[in-house]
């Protein structure tokens, strides 16, 4: 979600003929409130898979992680090539900024995953008495 959120955000911000947009776009509050909807519960989520299944380990949750961290990784590298794009006047800092603070992000989503993946058992095993 935070991928497509910053992709069309981005594509707005080019606009029609890539002229921007005809309105006035606080580009700060915009990249704040995507993170903080969708970019920070993911990395949360992951963190919270990761600490569910850390013990005994889950293949399916691996490799879901190690998608959705490929997918982030992506979409930052899409965003950084659209942000050069976005005219002058719109441009902000902080549209480099995020996808380069993202990256990193994914890279461990994909480790998380990788974790998950390797550290599998087919089963629980009781302890014994």
């Amino acid at each position: 979600m935070f991928v497509l959120l910053i992709s069309s955000f981005y594509n707005s911000l080019i606009g029609e003929e890539g002229k921007g947009p005809e309105r006035f776009v606080d580009i700060q509050g915009v990249m704040i409130k995507a993170i903080s909807i969708s970019a920070a519960p993911s990395i949360i989520l992951a963190g919270i898979a990761f600490g569910l299944s850390k013990n005994y380990g889950n293949k399916l949750t691996g490799v879901l992680l190690s998608f959705a961290g490929v997918v982030f990784i992506l979409g930052m590298i899409i965003a950084l090539s659209i942000s050069s794009s976005i005219p002058n006047e719109f441009f902000q800092p902080i549209l480099v900024l995020v996808p380069y603070i993202f990256i990193p992000a994914g890279i461990g989503v994909i480790i998380i995953g990788i974790f998950l993946y390797l550290k599998s058992k087919k089963g629980i095993k009781k302890p014994e008495i």
